[in-house]
């Protein structure tokens, strides 16, 4: 995000919830970060580090999310590595999480607390997950007992960096959001966040306290600055290059190189953006067409001038807002154009003087200036400084290290309205200031020659000094500010008279305090005992700043690698917003936050599609093609095999709008459509998924509908997303209308006053976030939940499902000897057994489960359930409780029904006829049916209507046999009220489980293998707590995962249906992600390439609601 408009609401929150507004993106290609290096050491025993986390790039790359130097041998760093958490110090590692965080869809709550005065060593080290301390560990070592770290001394501290003796490196990539540290506490969790109504972690306010070098950073930017603000950034030497944050729109800009010699450079809106003088040289005005092309509302564009944007140099902008018209000022005998802003006491003056002496300019403010700095623009003259105290004809140069000289250019004292000037027809500029109580302020002190100099009283806190010695030549004028040197410190040196580098003065510069500043040095060019040197001063009118402290501790940070305002994004853990998913996205490299999307030339045309999918409603994306040949459109969820729009080979749907003026879609190929495009063109796309249309626009011209039709369910949604060759494009799902600082940004809101867009979204549509999502009807966790428990060998209650389970499916998982599955419900009784892994008929065990309670249920002795020392899982569903008949179908039912949650028990007793119906008692037709004669040995039958055959296909439940053809006589298709022909031509008394995909609960589909670790991604959109899975087209065993076993990824622990064997564990299955799953083993049981596999997941918590996992 870069800027936003005075009525945008950049989020949305529910009434009375806590809302984070903002977070700070971060990339490892820029190798951005925010620097610290504290004045003193605070505690280094004991600490806290929270931070709500985002993340870029996954993989084997490291990514520091805190570091700290510590001279040679390296440092102290937290951070992700081969996707695992890790805490270390030098070449110690401390912790190294079994878990892998590699989530890119949401958001991650991170703990690191330290506490190294703990007697018990495993105590000194916790890390925490959305609230859950992380107690397996690949590595785990201890600090000594009361040992000082790294963190918290007076070194270099990083966020987004680790920071080594040698520099920074290992650059963060993501977002990072709400960054606490409380030093001296050793905090948990509950400090910084609480468990949502969803099961979700989310944030709230910490109350405490911070401690010495505590900080908290909530990666606000204030856009209400008022008067000046400094900016710093990093050039990369593209035209457009937008640089924000200043927080007005600036009237005049004065520029300086930071990191290499080159000159200064200012512009102003009187003489127009282009024009462009340098305070240190004497040169007429020139024109720079490439340098600063054009101001903006919140600062400026830049062009591909290495004056103003050399690649990988860093600059700062010193702005002040003048005001906001430019008008004729005839108060004096010379008629002037003047930009003032009365109110903060400062004007650009442009005029013309004639022939005659001691002509008069108006000057457009209320009081007279007390400074005027006035420079010819059509010649060769140097810079003439008048200040408050001056004679009539005193003056300075800005141009030279010049004392104090008569003159006659001013030759008069100003007064409220006009100024003498005395120059023989020259084309003018001059810069007037007079002080403002509380913002500026313009005056002088005398030295007194010691490191302990005069403090000078401002009446506020300084952001910008400029001082000049006036009683002797050879001394520089400098500039200080406090974006350059946050920490009160100011001792980073830049020259008006020169074009030096910055000049590091390592503390022997100006301390500022909240009334003014003290000079810390005993320099002559600033405080040489019995000098005189005059001052300008400007207050820091901003509240807040992405690197500003908000603890009240003023513990402020500076920003590198070219970290600016336009990394501040409105994407926040209270309202996640849609990225392009690099789980999905192969041969595309990505960056910006997993917003842009960079393909070299050649095969594969890869399309990259969101994190998000929407599946009703009406929603609106943007994007930037930088380079090459692109395309954006749309993809449904359900679609395989797809690589490009056009690929004929694919399922499902996806069509794009092409550069070429062409539509392309699966199946059908490419149409004549809409005007081509072009890079740099903005290119939206509006889906109304409640009129089943796509519409696309250029530069905000609507391109007219290229496809109608369309139509999404509870199973199958669609994503944005963009394809192309040879192409570098940016999206902005309504988070970042800068494109990543390639546009300058508008600030448009959505429909719902959500978002920061380029162009305003068509009346009606919506930024892709989860505010916009549609509300959650189902609560998971009173529908369905796992528990693990551990055997007794007598009884005992087993609680924690959350809500009194009607279908109960248990698995001993070790601990002795191999146990069947056993399968119980409400329907047939609490003692009644069968058994997935078996074709035997049911049978009734008063030892095995013997009571459904209102929190879980109870055991008996009966091994399968209970026996001594075993591990178990049992996965619980709730029905609709006490069963009831059911009339709708040939044969009455007996039904415990959860329409709400797509789950109903069904149990009937057939005639002997075909083509039997029994009503099953949801509101939709079952996606899912797994049934079984209960009086019989017989196999258990499950049809999906994924199957390539859905009224044909079935598989087994008890065999790893592949799908076979049912007999068609006894086939058929579920309606919504009615089971038809699951029977069988005899007298069986029958139960069956019926489910249907309910949005952000439950998800019933099918996914194709490609045979590699990086498997497939299955999007669900919902967070798994259980899935079952199942290949289709070869022998395979049934797979059921669940989020007890283990709590976090990697999915390494397996359960086979169709099998007694013990649990198994060693391979990384898959990972249980916020959205869905992605496959992570290339066995052909999970993952051949090309094979077919069928699944039913259900919710751990909906997408809307979920942390990264």
């Amino acid at each position: 995000m870069s800027v936003l408009n005075e009525n945008t609401i950049i989020g949305a929150s529910a009434a009375g919830e806590y809302e984070i507004e903002q977070s700070l993106r971060f990339d490892n290609g820029r190798g951005t970060y925010l620097l610290r290096t504290p004045s003193v050491a605070g505690n280094r025993k004991t600490w806290t580090w929270s931070g709500w986390v985002k993340r870029g790039t996954l993989g084997s790359a490291y990514r520091m999310l805190f570091g700290a130097d510590y001279g040679v041998g390296g440092g102290a760093a937290l951070f992700f590595y081969n996707d695992n958490l890790y805490f270390s110090q030098f070449e110690s590692t401390f912790r190294v999480s079994t878990a892998a965080y590699r989530d890119p869809s949401a958001w991650y709550h991170v703990v690191f607390a330290l506490d190294t005065t703990q007697a018990t060593a495993n105590n000194r080290v916790k890390m925490y997950v959305n609230g859950i301390e992380i107690t397996a560990f690949n590595t785990l070592t201890n600090p000594t007992q009361n040992a000082d770290l790294a963190f918290n001394g007076t070194v270099n501290h990083a966020i987004g960096a680790d920071i080594p003796n040698t520099g920074a490196r290992n650059w963060f990539d993501g977002y990072l959001g709400e960054v606490n540290f409380i030093d001296g506490q050793a905090l948990t969790p509950d400090s910084f966040g609480e468990t949502g109504d969803y099961g979700e972690w989310k944030p709230k306010a910490y109350a405490g306290t911070y401690g010495t070098n505590g900080f908290y950073l909530p990666f606000e930017q204030d856009y209400a600055v008022e008067g000046f603000s400094t900016v710093t950034y990093e050039g990369n030497a593209i035209s457009g290059h937008y640089i924000g944050g200043v927080g007005f729109s600036p009237s005049l800009t004065w520029f300086k190189r930071r990191s290499g010699a080159d000159n200064h450079t200012m512009y102003d809106v009187v003489r127009g953006a282009t024009k462009s003088l340098s305070s240190n040289l004497t040169g007429a005005e020139v024109t720079r067409a490439n340098s600063l092309t054009g101001f903006s509302t919140d600062g400026f564009v830049l062009g591909n001038d290495g004056i103003t944007n050399a690649d990988n140099q860093t600059f700062v902008a010193w702005n002040w807002d003048m005001g906001d018209t430019t008008a004729s000022n005839t108060s004096g005998s010379i008629t002037s154009s003047v930009r003032a802003n009365t109110t903060y006491g400062q004007s650009v003056v442009s005029f013309t003087t004639g022939a005659g002496a001691d002509e008069t300019v108006g000057h457009g403010l209320a009081s007279a200036p007390e400074v005027i700095i006035c420079k010819r623009r059509d010649g060769v003259s140097g810079w003439f400084v008048r200040w408050t105290g001056f004679s009539a004809t005193e003056e300075l140069s800005l141009n030279t290290t010049g004392a104090k000289v008569t003159d006659n250019n001013f030759n008069g004292v100003p007064n409220s309205s006009v100024f003498t000037i005395n120059r023989n027809t020259n084309q003018m500029v001059a810069y007037c200031f007079h002080s403002v109580a509380g913002y500026s302020k313009f005056s002088s002190y005398t030295g007194n020659g010691s490191t302990t100099g005069p403090v000078v009283t401002l009446g506020f806190s300084p952001a910008f000094v400029m001082i000049k010695r006036t009683d002797s030549s050879g001394d520089d004028w400098h500039i200080l500010d406090n974006t350059r040197n946050p920490f009160g410190q100011m001792d980073n040196y830049l020259y008006p008279n020169n074009s030096s580098a910055e000049y590091n003065g390592a503390n022997d510069g100006i301390l500022s305090s909240s009334t003014g500043f003290q000079l810390k040095n005993a320099y002559n060019g600033m405080n040489a005992s019995g000098a005189t040197y005059i001052y300008a001063a400007f207050a820091d009118t901003r509240e807040y700043a992405y690197w500003l402290d908000q603890s009240g501790n003023n513990n402020d940070w500076t920003s590198e690698g070219g970290l600016t305002e336009s990394d501040v994004m409105v994407d926040s853990p209270t309202n996640n917003f849609a990225t392009l998913n690099p789980l999905t996205g192969t041969a595309i490299a990505f960056s910006e936050g997993n917003l842009k999307a960079t393909k070299a030339a050649g095969s594969p045309y890869p399309t990259a599609l969101s994190t998000i999918a929407m599946h009703s409603g009406k929603f609106y994306f943007e994007a930037v093609s930088l380079t090459g040949n692109s395309s954006f459109g749309i993809m449904d969820t359900n679609a395989t095999g797809a690589t490009y729009w056009h690929d004929s080979a694919s399922t499902g749907y996806g069509g794009g709008y092409y550069y070429d003026g062409s539509f392309r879609s699966f199946g059908i190929g490419s149409v004549s459509y809409a005007s081509t495009f072009t890079n740099g063109d903005v290119i939206g796309a509006a889906l109304d998924l409640d009129a089943g249309t796509l519409t696309f626009y250029k530069n905000n011209v609507s391109q007219g509908v290229a496809v109608s039709g369309l139509t999404a369910t509870s199973t199958k949604g669609f994503f944005f997303g963009m394809s192309a060759e040879n192409q570098n494009t940016v999206a902005n799902f309504g988070q970042d209308s800068s494109f990543a600082g390639n546009k300058t940004p508008q600030g448009n809101s959505d429909s719902n006053g959500i978002g920061d867009f380029y162009y305003a979204p068509p009346t009606g549509f919506l930024a892709l976030c989860t505010a916009n999502l549609p509300d959650v009807d189902v609560i998971p966790s009173e529908h369905f939940n796992p528990v693990i428990y551990t055997g007794n060998g007598s009884t005992q209650s087993i609680t924690g499902v959350g809500f009194q389970p009607d279908f109960v499916w248990n698995k001993k998982r070790a601990g002795g000897t191999a146990r069947n599955h056993m399968l119980t419900d409400s329907v047939r009784g609490v003692l009644k057994c069968l058994s997935s892994s078996l074709n035997d008929a049911e049978f009734t065990n008063s030892n095995g489960l013997s009571s459904f309670d209102s929190d879980g249920f109870s055991v008996g002795s009966y091994n399968n359930f209970n026996e001594s020392g075993g591990t178990y899982v049992s996965w619980n569903w709730k029905a609709g409780g006490t069963a009831v008949s059911n009339t709708n179908g040939s044969i009455t039912s007996s039904v415990s029904a959860n329409p709400s949650a797509g789950f109903s028990i069904v149990s009937w007793t057939s005639d002997g006829s075909n083509g039997l119906a029994v009503g099953h008692g949801l509101a939709s037709a079952p996606q899912l049916i797994i049934y079984k004669p209960r009086n019989a040995v017989n196999e258990w039958y499950t049809w999906l209507n994924a199957l390539v055959d859905s009224s044909q296909d079935y598989v087994r439940l008890n065999s790893t046999a592949a799908k076979v053809d049912i007999n068609s006589a006894v086939s058929g298709v579920p309606s919504s009220t009615l089971i038809s022909n699951f029977g069988f031509a005899n007298t069986n008394t029958m139960i069956a489980y019926c489910f249907h995909s309910v949005e952000s609960y439950s998800k019933v589909g099918s996914y194709t293998g490609n045979g590699s670790d990086d498997g497939p991604f299955v999007h669900c959109g919902l967070r798994p707590a259980f899935i079952l899975t199942k290949r289709t087209d070869g022998t395979s065993p049934w797979r059921l995962f669940d989020n007890k076993r283990p709590d976090a990824n990697f999915q390494t622990y397996k359960l086979e249906a169709d099998s007694s064997g013990a649990e198994l564990t060693g391979y990384s299955y898959a990972d249980f992600l916020s959205n869905g799953f992605k496959i992570r083993d290339n066995g052909s049981y999970i993952n051949a390439n090309g094979g077919n596999y069928i699944f039913i997941a259900f919710a751990e918590s909906p997408f809307k609601h979920t942390n990264a996992r």
